[in-house]
């Protein structure tokens, strides 16, 4: 008698410009690999943490400036995640990044992704781009450039970003995490009941995954 999975829906709320989401991300992934046997359906949900900034950003130092950030604070912080980027590929150049872009372009982009089946690859490319290339994940050339790498047809990306396709649907993402109650990123929505937040380890995602599935009644398609 073949075996039965169970339903599992992992909504993923990530901003572009949050290192621990990039690295909630690569964790994400060594996770569903071990648990693959529950077929995982993983969507990503735009959050953004600063949708105040002008469009085309602001200059970093600036940007740190004007919110009294504690320097040595700060460094504590990028000498951690740098650590722990390490650990799972990822190699955080924090020194490289110059301005702190408004991340709305890069969600239309993400969604758009979405719509295409790459939404991880476009992730996954605008977050190498931004803490590793240190690129200007705001700036319309350099999107589109990025927008090609994860796979994506130029012509449909630029219109996507000018025509800001998908802008809704963002807003209304927004929204449902709030009444969520959502403040921080990552924050990981199993099954639409159990939730996970911050960068969590591999082993605290596949028991997040083991318990949704042993929470959920509904039964998949066969194996």
């Amino acid at each position: 008698m073949p075996s039965m999975t169970r339903a599992l829906r992992i909504d993923v709320y990530a901003d572009t410009v949050c290192p621990w989401c990039y690295l909630g991300k690569r964790r994400l992934a060594v996770a569903l690999a071990a648990r693959a046997h529950h077929a995982p359906n993983v969507t990503w949900r735009p959050f953004e943490l600063n949708p105040d900034l002008p469009i085309d950003g602001v200059d970093r130092e600036s940007y740190l400036a004007a919110r009294s950030l504690d320097r040595a604070t700060l460094d504590r912080a990028h000498r951690t995640l740098v650590e722990l980027g390490r650990a799972q590929g990822i190699e955080f150049r924090f020194e490289r990044i110059e301005r702190v872009p408004n991340t709305r372009r890069s969600h239309l982009l993400v969604a758009l992704a979405a719509r295409r089946g790459c939404a991880d690859a476009m992730l996954e490319r605008l977050m190498r781009a931004y803490f590793e290339e240190g690129a200007d994940i705001g700036a319309f050339d350099t999107l589109i450039g990025l927008a090609a790498d994860a796979g994506l047809e130029v012509r449909e990306a630029r219109q996507a970003i000018a025509l800001r396709s998908g802008q809704d649907a963002i807003l209304a993402a927004q929204r449902h995490a709030a009444s969520l109650g959502l403040s921080g990123v990552p924050t990981y929505v199993f099954n639409g009941e159990y939730s996970l937040s911050g960068a969590q380890e591999p082993a605290a995602l596949a028991a997040a995954m083991d318990e949704a599935v042993a929470m959920s009644g509904a039964p998949s398609d066969p194996s």
